[in-house]
């Protein structure tokens, strides 16, 4: 547990180390879209927004916040994936599957740091913006009367969807490191039982090829098994009913699927998968 503890803590040293330069390329960004115009090639002072610019800032870094909290996501599918390939990783005195789940897990608490740094950098800009924008301090002030009245009517019901979609995210967001891996191990692992003469172009348009055809044949093998393993997605996209029965049951389901897909994942990992030397 030792080991498992310390390479965590390298790993997620090493998936963070790029968070301020990209909090601080939010926050300028966010001020700059705030404080000037662009138009026609040519930048321009807002002299409209003096009034209320610190609410036009907080609203840009709000919406920009899920833009860059994406790509700090697939920053950390991407350094995943350089970790797997390491030989340097792979030589490390821990066990293959150990090694693959402290590189998720670390990829996940990274992800984590990143979402409370902007939510705590938000309520920054937020208390600024309460202090020097009288009108927003207003809406603030009944906003959360109106919220006070609202918690007394707070239910079992509300309690489960608010941290069913909670769950719902973080699950997501796991599968998204689960089937970049997938396709990456199974690729490779594909590659590898391919003749060696041929050249690596070849080698991807095959493995591509054989991945798309075997999605292909399991689809049509089973469409039950298709329709009940894309019930969590259709209920995200909104095409179920969206009682608390569908919630449960896409939680569930995609709780499956996770650990169907981890468990693919630590087999080719460990079994197929070969770090090779970067050149």
């Amino acid at each position: 547990m030792a080991i498992f503890n310390r390479y965590f803590t390298v790993l997620f040293r090493l998936k963070t180390k790029w968070i301020s330069i990209l909090l601080i390329i939010q926050t300028v960004a966010s001020f700059a879209m705030s404080f000037f115009n662009f138009n026609n090639g040519h930048v321009y002072i807002n002299r409209t927004i003096f009034s209320n610019f610190f609410t036009l800032w907080l609203t840009i870094f709000v919406v920009s916040a899920w833009l860059f909290t994406g790509i700090f996501y697939l920053t950390t599918c991407f350094q995943n994936e350089r970790v797997s390939k390491s030989q340097t990783w792979r030589l490390v005195p821990i066990d293959d599957k150990k090694l693959y789940f402290d590189n998720i897990l670390s990829s996940f608490g990274a992800l984590l740091f990143f979402v409370i740094l902007e939510i705590i950098c938000t309520l920054i800009l937020g208390v600024v913006t309460f202090t020097f924008d009288s009108q927003f301090h207003t809406v603030i002030i009944e906003m959360f009367t109106d919220i006070g009245r609202h918690l007394q009517q707070v239910d079992l019901e509300i309690m489960f969807n608010f941290f069913g979609a909670i769950m719902m995210a973080i699950l997501c967001a796991f599968f998204g490191y689960f089937i970049i891996s997938f396709l990456n191990y199974s690729s490779r692992a594909l590659l590898d039982f391919l003749p060696q003469a041929l050249s690596k172009a070849y080698f991807r348009v095959i493995a591509v090829f054989v991945i798309i055809l075997v999605a292909w044949l399991a689809i049509k093998a089973n469409d039950i098994g298709l329709q009940i393993i894309s019930f969590p997605f259709r209920f995200m996209m909104g095409e179920t009913t969206g009682t608390n029965d569908d919630l449960a049951l896409a939680l569930i389901l995609m709780l499956v699927i996770n650990l169907l897909f981890w468990f693919l994942d630590t087999i080719l990992f460990s079994k197929f998968f070969e770090a090779r030397e970067g050149k």
